[in-house]
């Protein structure tokens, strides 16, 4: 028995694995007919250098993976969140946008992620109440 999902969560920092998580969950959506949320989100609190980063470039990441889903014919919603990833990617996302697969590299990109390896990712797994893909 398999699952059909309708909407699926990547979060992407323009890391190689956020990148991978996209590609493996646009081959998802297009078996599922699913649509795509993509979100950056940015944590004040752990690198402002690296937040102020991911600001900057974020709609440039954002129009190149728009660009390979259009290619795909497929839906994509995009956002930019402010706070605790953990808790928006787990937590508030999930709910307030009906997600039912989180398709999640398995580190990100900057510093605080490299040190704690896949801190995010593990609290995600743990905590989200749907199902959650971890791509390397």
């Amino acid at each position: 028995m398999s699952k059909d999902y309708k909407n699926i969560l990547i979060p992407v920092d323009g890391s190689q694995q956020s990148i991978n998580a996209f590609k493996k969950a646009v081959q998802i959506a297009k078996r599922n007919e699913a649509v795509l949320h993509l979100v950056t989100i940015v944590d004040k609190t752990n690198d402002p250098d690296e937040a102020a980063s991911i600001e900057r470039d974020r709609e440039g990441l954002f129009k190149s993976l728009e660009a390979h889903a259009d290619k795909e014919n497929l839906s994509i919603k995009k956002d930019i969140k402010f706070g605790s990833a953990k808790k928006l990617i787990a937590e508030e996302l999930v709910k307030d946008w009906n997600i039912d697969l989180i398709v999640i590299g398995a580190t990100g990109k900057g510093r605080i992620a490299k040190l704690v390896v896949g801190s995010i990712t593990n609290h995600v797994t743990r905590y989200a109440r749907c199902d959650v893909l971890i791509v390397k």
